[in-house]
């Protein structure tokens, strides 16, 4: 996120309302100093401040992510923009961080000769699926800009070449597979990306589920409808269960990632590895198994 845009955006907003920093610290019950550095761009308040914050200037979150008005015909777009770039800061600091430790290692190479299986672990390459942490910043800020179901975001590193990700999307009533869509990224003309993110967003209120594939370079969304024609589909309770896990990528293979569980009754939580064994229960009504594939 862009500090310095999101901490001018604050100053503008709070200006508009004729409120001081003392002010604004005061109903936030934080310091002015800690107000005074939101506007400078020096930081950004913790993620629990976020949504008091924009009731106080009159904003929404995403607003306040991108650090400008959004009007409504726009807000979905941004919404998407806003989910991307919150988990692209967690991948340039990863980035960072990496670089710091090139720098430990060949300072440690030029002490030691002992440290030849260390840098095998460090130079061989690097092909893994990860869920973002739930507890992370970046995640939390991605859960208040998607809504009550909050989100689900896996980044993806690929050393070796891909021609495509798919993504599957299938639907279970009862423990039986009923249909399976696909969603595929093609990359054999430009080149697969070497990181990029798969973006999960269920919305239970439009009954829809937002699918997100996304790298430096590229986007593709769609929406999936779910519990169509259901009867009182909005008394249905719900769950989900996802990969926790670094988990290496598979060429040519299908990997889960993570179910939407629905059920009008008592729930069963299935473990996502059953979905990819293909042993599937019929404890719960509906589910939506999403899971991933990178060809060669």
């Amino acid at each position: 996120m862009d500090l310095v845009k999101i901490g001018k955006y604050i100053a503008v907003k709070r200006k508009g309302l004729g409120l001081t920093q003392k002010q604004v610290a005061e109903k936030l019950g934080m310091s002015d100093k800690s107000v005074s550095k939101w506007e400078r761009g020096v930081c950004l308040p913790d993620v629990s401040v976020y949504m008091e914050l924009c009731d106080l200037l009159g904003i929404g979150i995403n607003e306040f992510v991108a650090g400008e008005d959004i009007s409504q015909e726009n807000i979905r777009k941004k919404s998407e923009d806003n989910l991307i770039q919150v988990a692209t800061d967690s991948k340039q600091r990863q980035k960072h961080l990496k670089r710091v430790i090139a720098v430990l290692i060949i300072l440690a190479i030029l002490a030691t000769a002992t440290i030849g299986v260390g840098i095998y672990q460090f130079i061989r390459p690097q092909n893994y699926i990860l869920a973002v942490d739930q507890d992370s910043v970046e995640m939390k800020t991605a859960q208040l800009l998607s809504g009550v179901d909050g989100a689900f975001l896996f980044r993806y590193t690929a050393s070796d070449q891909f021609k495509t990700l798919t993504l599957y999307i299938s639907e279970y009533q009862s423990g039986e597979r009923i249909s399976k869509e696909k969603m595929v990224a093609s990359f054999e003309d430009t080149g697969a990306p070497s990181n990029g993110m798969m973006i999960i967003v269920p919305d239970f209120e439009k009954f829809t589920v937002k699918v997100v594939l996304a790298d430096d370079f590229s986007k593709l969304s769609t929406d999936i409808p779910i519990l169509d024609d259901v009867q009182d589909r909005a008394y249905y309770g719900r769950s989900a269960t996802q990969i926790e896990e670094k988990t290496e990528i598979k060429y040519e293979e299908e990997q889960g990632l993570v179910a939407l569980i629905y059920d009008n009754d008592s729930m069963s939580v299935i473990p996502i590895q059953e979905f990819e064994r293909g042993e599937v229960r019929s404890d719960n009504d509906y589910m939506y198994y999403f899971s991933c594939q990178f060809g060669k």
